[in-house]
């Protein structure tokens, strides 16, 4: 926890955008105190489409949370709970980055000026309430915004309820800001990329309007920005699905081995790109997309036996139920010297935002007009 702090306070220090605190000052006493409370989960959905017309744009940077929080209590373990869950570092970065970036801000300062800021968190710690309660909201004071508000009777109470559902606070932000890239790029889209992916994989995909250089192949579709300072790839292959333990860790990490060390290669002659294991091993899990099964892969890639390359990548691995296929959509980063969690977050909105072939003729069953 002590570390976290501090790392926390060398980056306010690098980007100073404190809202009516002129120093931060910690101290590391944590105080364990065991506390009975009852957490209620709301989730408050924003009004009709009019009221959210009706609102400012958000503003501040993605991934950026306002910190709304009495001083003393920031200064001690409810702000220290806080900086742990948010400054925690994000996974598979080849360079420490945090989840969210802070911006701490006293509750007299809370001005309109920072109500329409995309994240918030309020705080607020007293006597009034009888036991802890989360509430998640949304386009308050802009949109699209997402706010989560905190009340608890005193400080002990608090740290419990960050500490055991930290989690969901942390994926109702990252959610949000996933949605508002999807919809960003909604308005971006690279039509002729787009009618090719579906030509060769039957999939919708919102490919954004800076990738423009693409590689196709067999069953095999390559598509980059070619960015010389932070590149953004996205890879999407297809193969037969007839094996049962497809979709599992090891499986699906040979299968990227083996596609990329064929389709992927570098300048050098003998170099291909390839999956680091050694210290940073990928990170696997099961998750739901679309209302359908989905193999989430997070880690790091490098290039093997040529120049010292690497980054981060991004994948989706699903099936095919129409077509009895395997397809696997991808998103890596190569930005050497530079900050790489946005550029993957807005990658994951890319692979999020497919659709397969089941999905697309559901739609089209539904939009059928019923008989009268």
């Amino acid at each position: 926890m002590k570390r976290a702090f501090l790392r926390f306070h060398a980056r306010i220090v690098e980007r100073i955008r404190v809202s009516n605190i002129s120093t931060l000052k910690f101290n590391f006493i944590l105080t364990k105190t065991k506390t009975t409370f009852v957490l209620t989960l709301l989730l408050i959905m924003s009004g009709c489409n009019s009221n959210k017309s009706s609102l400012p744009g958000i503003t501040g940077s993605m991934y950026e949370v306002l910190v709304v929080m009495d001083h003393q209590q920031w200064i001690s373990a409810p702000g220290r709970t806080l900086v742990d869950l948010l400054d925690q570092d994000m996974e598979a970065l080849p360079q420490p980055e945090p989840v969210m970036d802070i911006i701490p801000c006293r509750p007299e300062g809370f001005s309109n000026m920072f109500k329409s800021s995309r994240n918030i968190i309020i705080s607020d710690i007293s006597e009034k309430y009888s036991q802890p309660k989360v509430v998640y909201a949304r386009d308050k004071w802009a949109h699209p915004q997402a706010i989560v508000r905190i009340t608890a009777p005193n400080d002990s109470s608090f740290v419990e309820a960050v500490q055991k559902f930290g989690k969901n606070i942390l994926d109702f932000f990252i959610t949000q800001e996933r949605q508002r890239q999807m919809e960003y790029n909604k308005s971006f889209v690279n039509l002729e990329a787009r009618a090719e992916i579906e030509k060769i994989f039957g999939i919708q995909i919102d490919i954004p309007s800076e990738f423009k250089k693409a590689v196709k192949k067999k069953d095999f579709y390559w598509i980059t920005n070619d960015n010389p300072k932070i590149r953004k790839d996205i890879v999407i292959y297809s193969y037969p699905y007839t094996d049962k333990n497809t979709f599992t860790k090891d499986y699906l990490l040979a299968k990227r081995d083996s596609v990329m060390k064929y389709n992927v290669q570098g300048e050098i002659e003998g170099s291909y790109m390839g999956t680091e294991y050694k210290y940073y091993p990928p990170i696997f899990r099961e998750i739901w997309v679309n209302g359908g099964y989905c193999a989430e892969i997070r880690g790091l890639w490098k290039m093997f036996h040529g120049a010292a390359m690497g980054g981060p990548f991004y994948s989706h691995t699903r099936l095919d139920e129409i077509n009895q296929r395997v397809i696997t959509i991808e998103g890596f980063v190569f930005a050497p010297g530079e900050k790489k969690r946005n550029a993957i977050r807005q990658l994951e909105s890319v692979v999020y935002s497919a659709k397969l072939p089941q999905e697309i003729n559901a739609l089209k069953e539904i939009s059928v007009t019923p008989k009268k």
